[in-house]
């Protein structure tokens, strides 16, 4: 890892999988129920994959409908880590309450802030561990090449999550 916040994101990550008792592949939406939230679904006509908000003490994950199944996974834990990291849920009682409507960052999921790239790092490490997923993907290395999809079928994510994934380990290059 190449700094203290991306250190932190992989703990608490690992962390929120050993509290929670969940094993791979995990399922995100129990975790949703597990910390007391919702999921809901967008609005037909919203053009955003998903989104979170307060309600309460507790909170509600919005998914958009057109949202594939592995995809959605990702976009699940994406939202929990905003939950945690950003809005402060269950850890900072100060930076909760503080909370009104949190709002992802104006480009929603698309990776143009560090909020947002926190939360990907975090769905990363949640959806799969770090150690697992250097063991998962050096039993898919043939020739030089890491074959991506067993790996993705492994955590039952998307081959775009696992390249995400494996660009953050350092693992894959972010040219490819």
């Amino acid at each position: 890892m190449s700094n203290y916040k991306d250190s932190y994101i992989e703990q608490f990550a690992m962390d929120l999988r050993k509290v929670l008792d969940v094993k791979t592949p995990i399922e995100p939406k129990k975790i949703v129920q597990q910390l007391g939230g919702k999921i809901k679904m967008l609005e037909p006509d919203n053009d955003k994959e998903a989104k979170i908000e307060k309600s309460g003490d507790s909170f509600e994950i919005y998914i958009g409908d057109n949202t594939p199944s592995n995809r959605e996974k990702f976009s699940i834990a994406h939202e929990i880590g905003h939950l945690f990291l950003h809005m402060g849920y269950l850890i900072d009682k100060d930076k909760w309450e503080k909370v009104g409507n949190y709002k992802d960052s104006v480009m929603y999921r698309y990776g143009y802030s560090v909020e947002e790239k926190e939360a990907n790092q975090f769905a990363g490490a949640l959806l799969m561990p770090k150690d697992e997923f250097f063991t998962v993907a050096e039993s898919c290395l043939d020739n030089d090449s890491y074959t991506l999809k067993p790996i993705a079928d492994h955590f039952k994510v998307s081959v775009d999550a696992v390249k995400m994934r494996g660009r953050y380990l350092g693992l894959f290059s972010w040219d490819s």
